[in-house]
């Protein structure tokens, strides 16, 4: 008995000693200068535990940084014996972590074999301070119908009241287009219009130049087959309708999107049978509008009126077989910034997407998918994108063309010219929801739209019709966070918009809700 006993205790002394890495750690170059100094340790290998993970490795940053280390068995709960030297260091900053471009979930020594890493040499391992959780702000008064479509805008002047000039115009299903703006932790509805006899099924918001300043202007498609635009007047808190839209379209209105560059802003719209037209956005006039009356009494609502313009597109063609369901310009460098954007990219249920010169309105590049598409999003520095899917799927596309940075672009083998990382990350996603490897993680139904960060190319966000709103980092196969996006069981988040520093989102339960990021 005696001998099993000692032989049972040297086995677990030769067991003991867990197995050491060398990890390097490396700033993020995306960090900022200003942040650099407080953030940044020596790059000297140093040995971890090959078993660590994130948090553990969190700790060990924020320990070599000399700030708060919290406890991992009662959180950030300390003993009194060191809540002085507490007291003394700066609080803890959550980290992430990149091996080979990939965020650290597995313990370290899994990660680095699955990536193909060898742990004779000190690992490279790229930290930076992580996202935290969207905090939930305030919401919007119970609205009358759904929340279909919003978007924001950061360019106008503002109405002089407010904590900032940002806007958020949001579309429902009773045609109504309404403004809010974002007061702190509260949504306050500024003005709203009828603008339509049919649910709003697509909305995009720009800047223009009225009465001297930038006020936004918002574009509106709808099941009603109307597609018109609204100027927000700020002297008068309305918003005015600005050009009707004619002559493109015979169906429901999917999608729109404006670009606004090279002094002119152009938009392009697509419909339920796949058809795209291009138009020319008029400027914003106000000539005459502040006279209460003109010659022979005509009221100004009268001369507003007659000042509505009806426009005709440039270009109309059939683009798809079935609903345009996603929009957006092509990428401009910053050198040509200024310029009007001359690629177009599309998605539609047909499963296909699509890059189009709109310069002779062909077909550039054609890529074909296996699901239909309910929504695209542009990443902010390319021409990547994500579209969203009926199968609780959210998938990647590569659509550079040839002579576009990084793209090797080649249409005869599928225009696919993705580097190496973004193929990865195509690989997770449709491992993600096809083969279910992670399927608890995912969303349970409906994606009902993508949105990219205008501020990170390596994130995005979603809704679906399982009434969460998700955060996701592309060089990962989990989201980041998972948040409640509805106030009832049942409900259905349908649309989303980035702001500053917030995220909105809003659906059935016809609600606005924001999210501090």
């Amino acid at each position: 008995m005696s001998d099993q006993s000692s032989a049972s205790s040297s086995d677990e002394n030769e067991s003991s000693p867990e197995t050491k890495l060398l990890i390097s750690f490396i700033l993020s170059p995306s960090i900022a200068r200003t942040q650099r100094d407080a953030l940044e340790l020596p790059t000297e290998p140093i040995a971890v535990p090959a078993s660590i993970r994130k948090r553990g490795l969190s700790a060990v940053v924020n320990h070599l940084l000399d700030r708060k280390v919290p406890k991992e068995d009662d959180g950030s709960n300390s003993s009194d014996s060191d809540s002085d030297d507490d007291d003394e260091k700066l609080p803890a900053i959550p980290f992430d972590f990149l091996l080979n471009d990939k965020l650290l979930r597995l313990p370290l020594e899994s990660a680095a074999r699955k990536e193909g890493l060898s742990t004779e040499y000190a690992l490279e391992v790229e930290y930076f301070p992580a996202r935290l959780p969207p905090k939930k702000g305030g919401e919007s008064e119970s609205l009358p119908d759904w929340i279909t479509a919003m978007d924001c805008n950061s360019g106008s002047s503002g109405s002089g009241d407010g904590d900032s000039n940002m806007m958020l115009f949001t579309g429902g299903a009773d045609g109504v287009i309404r403004s809010f703006f974002s007061k702190g932790d509260t949504l306050q509805l500024a003005t709203s219009v009828s603008a339509h006899t049919g649910p709003i099924k697509c909305l995009s918001s720009s800047t223009t130049s009225f009465e001297g300043n930038k006020q936004p202007l918002v574009a509106t498609g709808s099941m009603d087959q109307t597609l018109v635009t609204h100027v927000y007047n700020a002297a008068k808190n309305t918003l005015d309708l600005h050009a009707v839209y004619s002559g493109g379209h015979a169906n429901s209105i999917g999608s729109v999107a404006l670009s606004s560059g090279g002094g002119k802003m152009i938009m392009a719209s697509g419909d339920w049978d796949g058809g795209l037209a291009i138009w020319s956005v008029p400027s914003a006039s106000a000539d005459d509008d502040n006279d209460a009356t003109t010659t022979g009494g005509e009221s100004v609502a009268k001369k507003q009126k007659a000042n509505i313009q009806e426009v005709k597109p440039l270009q109309s063609i059939k683009a798809h077989s079935s609903n345009i369901s996603g929009l957006a310009w092509g990428y401009t460098n910053e050198q040509s910034s200024a310029s009007t954007p001359t690629t177009l990219l599309t998605g539609s249920w047909d499963h296909g997407l699509k890059v189009y010169d709109t310069n002779r309105m062909d077909c550039i590049l054609a890529l074909n998918g296996s699901r239909v598409i309910t929504s695209l999003s542009r990443c902010s520095n390319s021409n990547v994108v994500a579209t969203s899917s009926p199968d609780c799927t959210v998938r990647l596309w590569d659509m550079r063309t040839n002579g576009e940075g990084g793209g090797s672009g080649n249409v005869g083998s599928g225009g696919s010219g993705m580097d190496k990382s973004l193929r990865q990350s195509f690989v997770i996603f449709i491992d993600l929801c096809i083969y279910c490897i992670y399927s608890v993680f995912s969303h349970k139904a409906w994606v009902s739209s993508v949105e990219w960060s205008p501020t990170d190319p390596f994130v995005l966000a979603t809704t679906s019709h399982d009434g969460t709103l998700k955060v996701w980092d592309i060089r990962s196969s989990l989201p980041l966070h998972t948040v409640k996006a509805v106030n009832k069981k049942g409900e259905k988040a349908l649309c989303l918009a980035f702001g500053d520093g917030m995220i909105y989102s809003g659906g059935s339960d016809c609600v606005v809700k924001q999210f501090a990021l």
